[in-house]
């Protein structure tokens, strides 16, 4: 299982279980929404899907979280994994 460590900007750091420590870069999106990521451990190839917030202010993020069924969800390409 991977477990996230760390969102910050566009970086995110994870530790999987079999013991690898990494992290991913990803592109951000031009608006405030979710956004769906697919992180994937170059060690043992486990696959973990997270959703993560984009928003500017208090108020923007809890209307994200109050609609986040009717969020058209967006999908951001991991650009590179380092261990």
């Amino acid at each position: 299982m991977i477990k996230i460590i760390k969102n910050e900007d566009n970086n995110i750091t994870y530790e999987c279980d079999c013991g690898a420590k990494g992290k991913c870069f990803i592109r951000p999106v031009k608006q405030e929404t979710a956004v769906v990521l697919s992180i994937k451990c170059p060690i043992c190839s486990e696959i973990e899907m997270i959703t993560i917030l984009q928003y500017k202010s208090e108020s923007n993020k809890k209307k994200l979280l109050k609609n986040l069924n009717d969020v058209d969800f967006s999908w951001a390409p991991t650009f590179n994994t380092e261990i």
